[in-house]
């Protein structure tokens, strides 16, 4: 009986020692840096420096710094990746022998003999594999949402810098329109006074003028908005955070061809690869439930009888499945199996959608661009060019020369927009293909 139980005992231990393999959380920093450029401190549990190393506040953040440090830095994606430890720590206990063997003991009190049961769990050794498949692919699955988790951190980071450079490009723009506008209206004011227009005119002027202040006005507010939304999304101190951003760089190459983003989105995105994990993790779990309705235990029973002492043997425990075969747990698997199995494939037409719109969005942004830049932007130049020569000359009125600033100046407010637009694009198209 000894022997028998220190042979049990000791398969037990070898047996638990043979824990799965652990992920590390180094594969989800290193999907990430393969899609986004750009990396997450190691260890996660330690808090990193605000800034990835090479970058300063003090000088100029481009698009690309901002992600950087939104992926370096950013609270949410740092709690989103320390997740992964619930998911191994899943994986270590479905490695484990999850039930210990059991003693029973009853003493010799009385007439009553010595009775002794020793059972063991034996159905831990067939679902044991089943269970670490499922919490494999759980793991994995996590790990790609992760990834794509800091993909998205990337595309707001992104999004983020474009709206506060936007914003103050449209502060300065508003600044030169309220001095354009005040001028006109002090020009409109001397021309009333002089009896050369009538006060049709100059009330125009003037409520011209005041809806430039408020426009200006309104845009510096946007820029502190923008900026905290920036620093939210940069993990910085909001409101005590001080930088500057460098001009971005506008890329008006051709776009590959849809067919050919299309097939880098099935390949790259992490999120696909998740919900394709997802369906196997699904029909993993539907395979153990199948199997969960077993339970066999093997038993050493030892009993005191009379004055032949203490006799031994061994025998097995199971519960018959009449009335309870896991039937309703069995049902919720195959319902995950084919769930997982539609939302895979409606991810798939969402992603091939979020391409092919970012693509549009990407293309008409560049053309709108384009066609301000060559097209709008260079006969206004002229033409301002133009209306003070002629100015200095005396064949026009300043009046003439102002009207022709302004609408250069909502010319390039426009040109500005679209410049917007196209980064914003851009962003939306990296994350809708998963990689840059």
């Amino acid at each position: 009986m000894m022997r028998f139980c220190f042979s049990v005992m000791l398969a037990t231990l070898l047996f638990s020692s043979c824990n799965a393999p652990m992920a590390h959380s180094t594969n989800t920093s290193a999907g990430i840096l393969a899609r986004t450029g750009v990396s997450i401190p190691a260890p996660l549990a330690q808090l990193p420096t605000p800034l990835p190393p090479g970058l300063s506040l003090d000088q100029p953040i481009s698009s690309d710094d901002a992600a950087a440090i939104a992926i370096w830095n950013n609270a949410q994606l740092r709690a989103d990746l320390a997740a992964i430890g619930l998911a191994e720590a899943d994986l270590k206990d479905a490695s484990l022998l999850l039930r210990n063997p059991r003693l029973d003991t009853l003493f010799p009190v009385g007439a009553k003999p010595f009775d002794l049961l020793f059972n063991f769990p034996l159905e831990v050794f067939l679902q044991r594999p089943r269970r670490i498949a499922v919490s494999e692919a759980a793991l994995n699955q996590l790990a790609q949402s992760l990834i794509q988790n800091g993909v998205n951190t990337a595309r707001d980071a992104r999004l983020a810098f474009t709206d506060l450079w936007q914003a103050e490009q449209r502060t300065q723009l508003a600044a030169e329109s309220v001095e354009l506008r005040d001028r006109i209206m002090k020009l409109t004011g001397a021309r009333f006074s002089a009896g050369d227009i009538s006060e049709l005119e100059t009330i125009a002027a003037k409520s011209d003028a005041a809806s430039a202040i408020e426009l200006h006005q309104r845009s510096i507010g946007d820029v502190q908005l923008a900026r905290q939304r920036l620093s939210l999304s940069l993990g910085l101190v909001v409101g005590q955070s001080s930088y500057r951003l460098s001009p971005p760089s506008i890329l008006l190459r051709s776009t590959e061809p849809l067919d050919v983003l299309l097939e880098k989105t099935m390949s790259a995105r992490a999120d696909l690869r998740a919900a394709e994990i997802a369906v196997t993790t699904a029909t993993k779990r539907a395979g153990w439930e199948r199997r969960r309705f077993l339970w066999l235990s093997a038993q050493l029973s030892s009993k005191g009888v009379g004055n032949s002492g203490v006799l031994s043997g061994p025998g097995l425990s199971f519960e018959a499945p009449i009335f309870n075969r896991n039937q309703g747990m069995i049902a919720r698997a195959e319902a995950e199996v084919e769930s997982a199995s539609r939302q895979y494939l409606a991810l798939k037409q969402r992603a091939a959608f979020e391409v092919a719109d970012a693509r549009g969005q990407l293309d008409q942004a560049r053309l709108s661009f384009a066609n301000i830049r060559d097209g709008v932007l260079p006969p206004l130049e002229r033409s301002v060019r133009l209306a003070e020569d002629q100015y200095k000359n005396g064949d026009v009125a300043f009046l003439f020369v102002l009207e022709q600033n302004r609408a250069w100046l909502d010319a390039r407010q426009r040109l500005i927009d679209a410049q917007a637009a196209i980064l914003r694009a851009q962003a939306q198209l990296e994350r809708s293909v998963g990689s840059k």
